[in-house]
């Protein structure tokens, strides 16, 4: 990300050579640059600079810990003083443009640096930071984030640098918003007999492993991961168009019986069709591992859990290859954000299941949604200070359901997918608002209100419930009466109903998209009913809510495979 003051440049003439071709003419930025660069500063600058980290170098030994990083730095506004988030105990060796810094402090997981010449940098020029430190094994809690070592099934050492949203600074000097993007150089040390997987194009010696990442689309919160390990088996997945992919199992795990290579081409074919080439060259590697999280989207590089089992290994994989557009490619604009970014990889994974393996898989897949949504500590969105890792977890079952599922219910699958065409296939940075608003443009609907309705709110959700009942009679009369427990939660689904004889009819209920309709349904089935499904196809976030006598059944739950 380029962000810089305007500047007023004087042009200056000089004849030609007789016969001479005209210089070509430079590009703004060249032309601002070279301005800039060349400009005396007269006086000294004095205050904090403000700047966007345009380039990380990143040294890492595995075994001593040691990790170096050199940030390139673009101001925007002059000074002579850089702060960056920076988390290990002890900053060493903090350089600028080379020399010692002046004024060092590390002050509440802040490090300041200052100019050591005394005399400022101006707006427009570049700066690089350099600062070492020793890694500390200690990780967020109930996470994996961080750095760490353990052994995999294969009695292998594996060892992980994981950062996440607003958490690279863990590992040195790092702008820890998850909105920005840089690109990278990763210097890896490790014992022979090691491999290294790093974003980027990986070259690799005996003890020295290099990735170099100058992909457009590369936030901090996923391409800072390093992962080293000593058992794996390396297997072809094919190609997809001009993409590799590759698995590297550990011997023990389910992961490669599980992976139907056709399956996972056509997932990023799925992708590219629809939402642009992938991001991030010509390959991209799934990396088995003694992983807490079923999986993780590191540019070109996916993390599976070794303990992934069939069905859900390969749904895993999909999740996470719909990341890399839809969360690295295009990342969050904040933490509150997270909820779109898991929300739409569990969507378009959905969507490939339902188009191009079962329907039944799709729904397996919506159910699961609905049954881990049931009880949650947080809304999706929480209000107040609640951090990202006690809170994360709500997005998965809800997110989904209320951003795309129950709109393609209303809208069309169609309508919904144009909107994440809209949103998809460059690098920038979204918010869940700029995710609203591409959906209200394709379904033409106002859905402010729809979407703080079911997913923002302070502590526990309590989600809508719907009370069926029924009389014995010939006709079988059923009475559907919903109860939203909120505003704004708009919704339609359908209360199945079953007789003896294997009668079945299905009961449209519907609230608005605002969710102000009558909320309560009565139909004459025309036989005696003695079996309910309320919501049969996971459409709604709607629960139900017994009575004497009731007939509701639910369909059977489907196990988990995306459990946090």
């Amino acid at each position: 990300m380029r962000t810089r003051l305007p500047l007023v440049l004087l042009a200056v003439s000089a004849p030609l050579a007789c016969g001479s071709d005209p210089p070509a003419a430079p590009t703004l930025d060249a032309a601002v640059d070279a301005a800039v660069d060349a400009a005396p500063i007269d006086a000294a600058v004095t205050g904090p600079a403000r700047f966007a980290v345009e380039h990380y170098d990143y040294d890492l030994d595995i075994d001593t810990r040691r990790a170096t990083a050199r940030l390139r730095l673009r101001l925007s506004v002059a000074g002579d003083c850089v702060a960056l988030p920076f988390r290990p105990e002890a900053a060493e060796e903090v350089t600028l443009d080379g020399a010692p810094a002046r004024d060092v402090a590390l002050v509440d997981g802040r490090l300041t640096a200052c100019d050591p010449t005394g005399h400022g940098w101006a707006a427009g020029s570049t700066v690089t930071l350099a600062a070492s430190a020793t890694l500390g094994l200690g990780t967020l809690r109930s996470t994996q984030v961080g750095f760490s070592s353990r052994r995999d099934l294969a009695g292998g050492k594996f060892t992980y640098l994981l950062s996440w949203v607003a958490q690279c600074d863990r590992f040195g000097a790092c702008d820890n918003d998850p909105s920005v993007f840089a690109t990278y150089h990763f210097n890896v040390t490790h014992p022979s007999g090691t491999q290294v997987f790093c974003p980027g194009t990986i070259t690799a010696t005996a003890t020295l492993t290099e990735c170099d990442f100058a992909f457009a689309g590369g936030p901090t919160y996923s391409t800072f991961g390093v992962m080293a390990g000593q058992r794996w088996v390396e297997h072809s997945l094919g190609r997809a168009g001009d993409v590799a992919l590759t698995l590297h199992d550990v011997p023990g795990s389910a992961v490669t019986d599980s992976l139907d290579p056709t399956r996972v081409q056509g997932m990023v074919t799925f992708m590219s069709g629809r939402f642009g080439p992938y991001p991030y060259g010509d390959s991209l590697r799934f990396v088995v591992a003694p992983t807490v999280w079923a999986g993780f989207e590191h540019p070109g590089n996916i993390a599976l859990a070794q303990t992934l089992s069939i069905g859900n290994a390969e749904h895993t994989a999909f999740h996470e290859i719909a990341h890399q557009w839809a969360g690295d490619q295009t990342t969050i604009a904040s933490v509150r954000d997270f909820v779109w970014k898991e929300s739409m990889a569990e969507y378009l994974a959905f969507v490939y299941e339902s188009t191009r393996l079962t329907e039944a898989r799709a729904l397996a897949t919506a159910r699961l949604w609905k049954n881990s949504a049931r009880a949650l500590r947080f809304h999706p969105v929480p209000t107040g200070d609640v951090a990202i890792n006690d809170f994360y977890g709500s997005a998965y079952g809800p997110g989904p359901l209320v951003l795309f599922r129950q709109l393609e219910v209303r809208y069309s699958r169609e309508v919904v997918l144009s909107a994440l065409q809209d949103l998809l296939g460059r690098a920038h940075a979204l918010s869940l608002d700029d995710v609203r608003r591409a959906l209200e443009h394709r379904t033409g609907a106002s859905l402010e209100a729809y979407v703080q309705g079911w997913l923002v709110g302070d502590g526990a959700p309590t989600w809508p419930t719907a009370r069926v009942e029924r009389n014995t009679t010939a006709d079988g009369v059923v009475t559907v009466t919903v109860n939203p427990h909120g505003s704004g939660r708009g919704m339609m689904f359908v209360v199945r109903v079953e007789g003896a004889a294997g009668e079945s009819v299905e009961i449209p209920v519907d609230l608005g998209i605002d969710g102000a309709r009558l909320a309560a349904v009565t139909a004459r089935p025309g036989f005696v009913v003695t079996r309910v499904t309320l919501d049969p196809d996971a459409q709604a976030l709607v629960y139900e809510e017994p009575v004497a006598g009731s007939a509701l059944v639910e369909p059977p739950p489907a196990r988990p495979w995306l459990a946090p």
